[in-house]
């Protein structure tokens, strides 16, 4: 058990005040002797008289235990409509076949990096957007990692059947996984190395759509230092994300190499993080209200016994 404002139990200390003015107020009459009586055993009234000033302050100490807030914490438990709801748009068009590194193509250092950030989510709903031309939802909000693991080191080029990059279906696509979710923070974050060409709903409608949903969208651009080569399009159209992440509160990126796309990621997950709070939750079991009315219940038996069973006699 813990208490939320320990400093409160300090209030226990009036029981002492309280036990002293009690006490003076039962010290009797003053008799010229007591000889007649001393011999007489204590009835039962009178023993149970000397007790009521301890009810009076059994019932302080259980108020200051009240105030001090006792509860006990269930560590781990999951509060509904809290946490991060991330939807992951991932641009899997022809362009991102192109070398980013020495070793990768752009799409495997994203999935190396994408896969690294699903391990180190705790407690945060990941779901899957693919898109070129068209976009495909491979799996909604899920705590479960090791799936989504093997869902992202599985994707190739050319997964949907035509070519092309339409940023719009694929943020609509990720709007469309995230617009039940009650979850305390809900982001998409989208990577894309091209320009829209798609023929479906339009980047700045979606973006509109996301505003309207108060779900971030944050962009991350791929550079490169070589030129495009034919046929993958014509390049980054740096002003679009950055419109889509400036109209939906969040931020745009851009990343020339793994280790940059890696760094990209983590200051993503940092600032949601920051945005809600702890990384855990705890729901706790509030014991106040119990020691509340326990004080008020002694307090209550305390004063029916004085007026009733316990009253002293008129003198």
């Amino acid at each position: 058990m813990e208490f939320a404002e320990p400093i409160a139990l300090l209030l226990a200390l009036l029981a002492i005040p309280v036990a002293f003015l009690a006490r003076r107020r039962s010290a009797g009459y003053v008799v010229p002797s007591t000889a007649a009586v001393a011999a007489l055993p204590p009835t039962w009234r009178l023993r149970a008289a000397r007790l009521l000033p301890a009810l009076q302050v059994l019932a302080v100490i259980a108020l200051a235990v009240a105030v001090a807030g006792p509860r006990k914490g269930e560590a781990g438990a999951i509060v509904p409509g809290e946490g991060i709801d991330i939807a992951l748009a991932i641009d899997i068009s022809s362009s991102m076949s192109q070398r980013f590194s020495r070793d990768e193509s752009r799409l495997d250092a994203t999935k190396n990096v994408i896969r690294e950030f699903i391990k180190s989510r705790k407690d945060d709903r990941v779901g899957i957007v693919v898109f070129q031309e068209d976009a495909l939802a491979l799996s909604p909000p899920s705590l479960d990692y090791n799936a989504l693991d093997k869902m992202v080191a599985d994707l190739e080029p050319g997964l949907l059947p035509r070519d092309g990059t339409g940023i719009g279906v694929g943020l609509g696509t990720a709007l469309n996984m995230l617009q039940d979710s009650v979850a305390a923070s809900r982001v998409v974050v989208l990577l894309t190395d091209g320009m829209e060409n798609g023929d479906g709903i339009s980047p700045e409608s979606a973006a509109d759509l996301a505003s309207s949903l108060k779900i971030r969208v944050y962009t991350i651009g791929i550079l490169s230092d070589t030129p495009a080569s034919p046929g993958f399009g014509g390049g980054l159209d740096k002003d679009l994300l950055v419109a889509i992440a400036e109209r939906t509160g969040a931020v745009y990126f851009e990343a020339a190499n793994p280790g940059e796309l890696d760094a990209v990621y983590t200051e993503i997950g940092s600032l949601e993080r920051s945005r809600i709070g702890r990384a855990s939750f705890e729901t706790f079991t509030e014991w106040s209200p119990a020691f509340a009315i326990a004080a008020a219940g002694l307090i209550a038996l305390e004063l029916i016994l004085r007026g009733t069973v316990l009253r002293r006699s008129p003198a």
